[in-house]
């Protein structure tokens, strides 16, 4: 990513990222991080706030750390981004670790709260006139290590026998934009996620599908009559689902 080299006083040079840098100065005109703000989560705050940890970790995927590790490495000289957010020097991995670890289901519910009002507010899809092509779908991510929590056997295609998560999405591909997502044990079959994966997608999109201009779709492992069923049932969607027990699609307009 392109750098850009700067003097402070008594001729100090620093280098900044331009893409963070720009990238953060553009949430902050639209307030993007405001949501944040409001983010509760019990421990201590000595040197930095649960805030300014969320900011970083937000920080360091816009920079694609892979993994928490790459902090230390990845942001330790983005002192000009680390200011921008209120902040002399970025934390280190460990108090983000411990950050990580404090949270529990609450929090993961205050993210969700906070990704809807981000989607709400930010959306191409939500404010598109044309009809809205919504995929549903699962991932397998093998994860076979010893320090990987939750994980459990489950089908990994032509990986029998190993461990992992599971990845559920509803995806606005034309948009690039994710409606709900959620990361479960390797054991987790992607009909469990279906009923929350449908409801977010209804949360969002309601006068869409009064208007009948949201179209689902989805593999045959959330064909299942029942499943069908349920999509049926809720007026103005139109959804395009392969059978569970036939080979057929089942398209409903």
């Amino acid at each position: 990513m392109d750098r850009v080299t700067f003097i402070k006083s008594e001729f100090k040079q620093e280098t900044a990222s331009t893409w963070l840098t720009s990238i953060l100065q553009f949430a902050s005109d639209i307030d993007f991080f405001k949501p944040f703000q409001g983010f509760k989560l019990k421990m201590k705050e000595v040197h930095y706030t649960v805030y300014q940890k969320l900011t970083t970790i937000l920080s360091s995927i816009i920079m694609g750390c892979e993994s928490t590790k790459d902090i230390n490495e990845v942001l330790s000289p983005e002192i000009l981004a680390a200011n921008m957010l209120g902040m002399d020097h970025f934390p280190d991995q460990s108090q983000i670790n411990i950050m990580l670890k404090r949270m529990d289901k609450e929090s993961v519910e205050q993210l969700q709260n906070i990704h809807h009002e981000l989607f709400m507010n930010y959306s191409s899809s939500v404010y598109s006139p044309d009809n809205i092509v919504i995929d549903i779908d699962q991932s397998g991510l093998v994860a076979n290590a010893k320090s990987y929590e939750f994980a459990q056997k489950g089908y990994f295609p032509d990986k029998r026998g190993k461990v992992g998560y599971q990845v559920s999405a509803a995806f606005a591909g034309e948009h690039s934009e994710v409606v709900d997502f959620y990361f479960d044990p390797g054991n987790v079959h992607c009909q469990d996620r279906m009923d929350d994966l449908i409801s977010s997608i209804v949360l969002k999109f309601k006068e869409q599908i009064k208007a009948n201009k949201v179209i689902v779709r989805g593999d045959s492992g959330y064909g299942s009559i029942q499943n069908i069923e349920k999509l049926m049932s809720i007026k103005g969607l139109k959804f395009i689902i392969k059978g569970y027990f036939f080979k057929e699609s089942y398209k409903h307009c």
